[in-house]
């Protein structure tokens, strides 16, 4: 009888940031799970996908626990009239962005990822319909907003398919041009061409990287949620910097500012990294030109820039992500505002139509089929109208409107385009400067 050891080789390497309290011990957070998941290790695959279906269905669905006979998930919240009354919260996040909660009905999976959005039907029955405005790109209008950069603001203006573009920009587009990649990526519906698997799934690779990168994600966090090997990550990034530099200046110039108005707060606290070394916080403001002030507070420095000298810093994904998602929330609160006006000022199309959800770029409402098409055009409009509301209230001029795509279908699941509501919804958006903005004309209509 002896004692002998084996150390497992195990299959893949965890990160710092995942340690626990307990030497050698890792959390197991759904977060976390999600990353193994993207590092294409069968068993990992597997496992995170056990958790993303528990997830969904505790979360959006319904359990019920065998020994007590409670309910949880998302569907115990159903009233006797078949409704979901969740909460939308003004004041909730950093930002100031709209969030949900009870339940969050802005968290709602798409896509592959759940059919819980299936469950939300009109509540008219076959007569009614389920309609969405979404905002095309926010972040990338909002990006080029702020930071007037010329070229994107250009290729804003003449309606390129953003996620196209900068597939077409970097090496993962294998050298082909904007215009292939287009009718490869989406398909040409004019001669019942069908997208090819492998470019749409790379033009989503390219929409999560624009989504991210311009919330101030990092290459290796951009490459951790997605599982998209890193070089083609910092592909992307390169082939957007060559082509959009005035927006790395803009954020360079932003954390000099930030730098600039830093005044102490007297916290001190010790560095997590370094034993002994105490670290004197403090705290910053900036404005952007809508007059929003955002304020910006210190954290012990990364350690390769401790052992620098500089025992903290400003964290330069919230330099670039605050401005970003929060201006991105003012032009949906404009949006919002101008809806709930033109919505209540019809008394909801005599009750026949009603705005039911707020999601982050996107407003949803429920409408019978005899006014559906009426309340589409007008929500339509009430999203386009935001930019001009924006120039109009804060005297801010925009380079660039934000777009939005309106569909509708038999289901939050559902969308299917609505023929004709551009044209409508121009005239509605004329109406929308006259009633709330005093007649008022943006510069970009001049």
């Amino acid at each position: 009888m002896g004692t002998d050891y084996f150390t497992f080789p195990g299959f893949t390497q965890p990160k710092k940031a995942w340690e626990s309290s307990d030497p050698g011990f890792y959390s197991t957070a759904s977060e976390i799970i999600e990353e193994l998941g993207n590092r294409n290790i069968p068993f990992l695959k597997a496992f995170a996908a056990l958790q993303s279906a528990t997830k969904d269905l505790g979360t959006y669905f319904i359990v019920t626990d065998p020994e007590t006979g409670e309910s949880k998930g998302m569907l115990a919240l159903v009233d006797a009239h078949g409704i979901i009354h969740h909460k939308l919260n003004h004041t909730s996040t950093v930002t100031a962005r709209f969030s949900s909660s009870d339940p969050n009905l802005q968290n709602v999976p798409k896509g592959k990822k759940s059919k819980i959005k299936l469950v939300f039907v009109s509540r008219f029955g076959p007569d009614g319909k389920i309609i969405q405005s979404d905002f095309t790109a926010l972040e990338i209008y909002v990006q080029a907003i702020l930071t007037r950069c010329d070229q994107l603001i250009e290729d804003l203006k003449l309606g390129l398919d953003m996620h196209v573009l900068r597939l077409s920009n970097s090496p993962a587009g294998e050298g082909k041009t904007y215009e292939e990649l287009l009718v490869l990526c989406k398909g040409n519906k004019s001669v019942n061409l069908e997208p090819v698997e492998k470019w749409d799934y790379a033009r989503t690779d390219s929409k999560v990287y624009s989504f991210q990168a311009a919330y101030g994600a990092g290459d290796a966090k951009i490459a951790d949620t997605t599982g998209m090997p890193i070089d083609r990550v910092a592909a992307l990034r390169a082939a957007d910097e060559a082509r959009y530099p005035e927006i790395t200046a803009y954020f360079a110039e932003r954390a000099k500012e930030i730098k600039g108005n830093r005044r102490s707060v007297g916290r001190v606290v010790p560095h997590p990294d370094i034993p002994g070394l105490m670290c004197h916080l403090g705290v910053s403001y900036v404005k952007t030109p809508d007059g929003k002030m955002y304020s910006y507070r210190e954290s012990p420095s990364p350690e390769y820039l401790a052992k620098k000298g500089i025992n903290a810093s400003f964290s330069p994904t919230e330099i670039k992500n605050y401005e970003v998602q929060g201006e991105g929330g003012e032009w949906a609160k404009a949006a919002m505002w101008l809806a709930v006006r033109a919505y209540y000022k019809r008394r909801n199309f005599g009750h026949l139509a009603l705005l039911v959800n707020q999601v982050h770029d996107a407003l949803y409402a429920d409408a019978h089929k005899d006014v559906a098409f009426e309340a589409a055009a007008l929500l339509h409009a009430c999203m386009e109208a935001a930019s001009d509301f924006m120039e109009y209230y804060f005297g801010w001029t925009v380079p660039v409107p934000v777009p939005s795509d309106t569909t509708w279908g038999a289901s939050m699941m559902d969308d299917v385009g609505v023929p004709g509501v551009t044209d409508r919804a121009k005239e509605f958006r004329v109406e929308l400067r006259a009633l709330y903005m005093e007649g008022f004309k943006p510069s970009f209509l001049h």
